[in-house]
């Protein structure tokens, strides 16, 4: 238990985490950009379905399974 640290010791071990939280957050929020942009990129838009889908559940767009 001596060589736990506790939140007022400070050292390189402790302050790693806030050093890299900022350059990950660009890296991730990169990824996400251009994983979305491939998806939008890619999509295909079928509106027949879309309204057939639409029919079925009588023009609700989301259904709440408590009822």
């Amino acid at each position: 238990m001596e060589n736990v640290a506790l939140w007022h010791e400070r050292d390189i071990s402790h302050s790693s985490t806030e050093r890299f939280w900022l350059p990950d957050a660009f890296i991730t929020t990169d990824f996400m950009l251009h994983r979305m942009n491939s998806v939008i990129a890619n999509l295909t838009v079928m509106p027949e379905n879309m309204m057939k889908n639409l029919n079925l559940t009588g023009g609700l767009v989301f259904l709440n399974a408590s009822y």
